[in-house]
């Protein structure tokens, strides 16, 4: 709420990939201050934000174009939601492009829900891929990578995070292929344009204060 303001951003869509707390935590103070806002996720019917916002499930298929950017909803499909066992696996997976560049927000997919994503989608490459599952060693499969090629991979994890993230052997997967790793606890706030896809701007190392801890 505090950079939104900050921006001066007024949200037309707030899209959350699944039900898990760190995806969702912070929605209901956003969704209160951008009452206008349109709510795509994939949480069930009786998640608690179903009380706040009318949502719309996503689903492959569904896109949009606001100012020349077009949206795409790539994850998951209708079957997806009659089986899935953990709401990882029905992860919003959102591809959004302009034209010159192209980014990839692949929420907390693992490497079943990688694989059929790879598989059914020709034309998958990305210039910046939010890394899956924040790093787990449970996605980021070779699959993926080599379907995607980004020239930049970003990991949300927080420093010293109890699980490992992100895994030593995804970090390896993608320096393997020359891929560049970002992580947030080196970053702080990213922020990546089209106009420069190459490169991603870090808080942390661009406004730096002599008080600021620098992770070794």
């Amino acid at each position: 709420m505090p950079l939104l303001r900050a921006l001066g951003e007024r949200l037309d869509t707030v899209v959350l990939s699944h039900r898990d707390s760190d995806h969702t935590g912070g929605a209901p103070a956003v969704l209160a201050m951008q009452a206008e806002a349109e709510l795509r996720s994939s949480v069930e019917a009786g998640h608690p934000l179903q009380q706040l916002r009318p949502v719309q499930r996503c689903l492959t298929g569904q896109q949009w174009t606001w100012d020349g950017v077009r949206f795409e909803i790539l994850h998951p499909q209708e079957a997806d939601y009659a089986g899935f066992t953990k709401p990882n696996a029905v992860s919003c997976v959102l591809r959004v492009g302009n034209g010159r560049a192209t980014v990839l927000l692949a929420g907390d997919i693992e490497r079943v829900q990688e694989a059929a994503l790879a598989a059914r989608t020709p034309a998958l490459q990305a210039d910046l891929l939010l890394v899956p599952h924040h790093g787990s060693k449970t996605s980021s499969t070779p699959a993926l990578l080599d379907a995607v090629q980004p020239r930049i991979a970003l990991v949300q994890a927080g420093y010293r995070n109890r699980f490992g993230h992100p895994a030593g052997e995804v970090v390896a997967r993608y320096a393997e292929r020359r891929i560049e790793v970002v992580d947030s606890a080196h970053c702080g706030a990213a922020r990546w344009s089209s106009a420069h896809p190459g490169s991603v701007r870090c808080e942390r190392q661009e406004g730096r204060r002599y008080w600021h801890h620098q992770p070794p």
